[in-house]
């Protein structure tokens, strides 16, 4: 909705304040604040008619006015739509060469963004059952045949297939065959692939497909526990220790949420949209019980595959400073997994 100059800036106050002080907000000081002379009677107008409207609620008929969810949305589109990049101290991600694997990174990842935003942090990992094989290797020792799979993220531990008796031709023969076969295909369509190929018996010979049957477990193990979404929470204590009242029964249900992932991770994928931001305020969420908290969530890509960044918080969180934060960490994660994974 559209807003004449005025208005908009008392309504931007009003937010300003009630986000720093988490107080009702009167007219004298709205008047006090702004960058244009106004009386306090007008603003007092003004915040009347931006209650009407729904933008303001007031709590008690002599107290200041509080901002609604409508209020905060109109605040963090018009705030957004000025383009004004925040002054942040440089954020830093961790060096490359001292990251081990994807979970490491996004378990610190998520550490950075609740010590810069003071909220909860939520970071979603892809869902790697549709990352792609890059190779396959098999080795043997003494006799003990191993396999290590190497993926578009991650390369495996070696893997135990079993004890055979194979010349070192024999292997690279069996693995230059499943490298053609499936090299560039997805875990899942790969384990189709040897499942619904029985032209592998016929072109490797019975001998060399009972290898392939062992690789296919081994494959169909790593399948499994990859396409369960990872989800690191920090800053939980952050909340915890803020001044800002929430309803005991309200605070237990968040506290519920957040130990179960399944459920967080539906309220997550519930706001999952095309755009890369995505903003739910207050009363936006579906569920009643988390009307005190909004949630931010900012997109990020690793080799296309498609991961999460959020921050949860109460409702009257600096979303501005927490957009800000999540869009700056998703384009330095972009960027790192890049230098870690080529």
């Amino acid at each position: 909705m559209e807003l004449d100059k005025r208005k908009s800036e008392v309504l931007k106050e009003v937010v300003k304040e009630y986000i720093e002080t988490g107080e009702p907000v009167s007219s004298e000081r709205v008047s006090r604040s702004v960058n244009f002379p106004i009386s306090p009677a007008t603003v007092r107008n003004y915040m009347a008619e931006l209650e009407e409207m729904g933008f303001l609620s007031q709590v008690h008929a002599s107290s200041g006015r509080i901002p609604t969810t409508k209020g905060f949305r109109y605040f963090v589109e018009e705030s957004l739509k000025e383009k004004r990049r925040l002054k942040l101290s440089e954020i830093k991600l961790p060096e490359p060469e001292r990251i081990k694997n994807l979970s490491e990174i996004l378990s610190q990842i998520s550490e950075l963004i609740s010590k810069y935003t003071n909220e909860i942090s939520l970071v979603v990992s892809p869902c790697f059952e549709d990352e792609k094989l890059r190779y396959i290797h098999f080795f043997l020792a003494t006799n003990l045949l191993f396999t290590v799979i190497v993926t578009t993220t991650q390369t495996t531990e070696a893997i135990l297939l079993g004890n055979y008796e194979l010349t070192e031709e024999n292997l690279r023969f069996i693995e230059n065959f499943l490298n053609e076969k499936l090299k560039n295909s997805t875990l899942k369509s790969a384990l189709r692939d040897i499942l619904d190929n029985s032209f592998y018996i016929e072109e490797l010979g019975k001998q060399f497909a009972v290898v392939v049957g062992r690789f296919y477990e081994a494959l169909k193990n790593e399948y499994e526990k990859r396409r369960t979404k990872e989800i690191f929470i920090r800053g939980i204590s952050n909340l915890l220790t803020t001044q800002i009242q929430i309803a005991e029964e309200r605070l237990k249900f968040l506290l519920n949420i957040l130990e179960e992932k399944k459920a967080l991770e539906k309220i997550l994928n519930d706001v999952s949209k095309d755009e890369k931001l995505q903003l739910v305020i207050g009363e936006e969420n579906k569920l009643p019980e988390l009307w005190d908290y909004s949630l931010i969530t900012v997109k990020y890509s690793i080799k296309e595959l498609e991961g999460t960044l959020g921050l949860l918080g109460p409702i009257r969180m600096d979303y501005i400073k927490g957009i800000f934060v999540l869009e700056e960490i998703a384009n330095k994660l972009e960027q790192l997994s890049e230098k870690i994974l080529g």
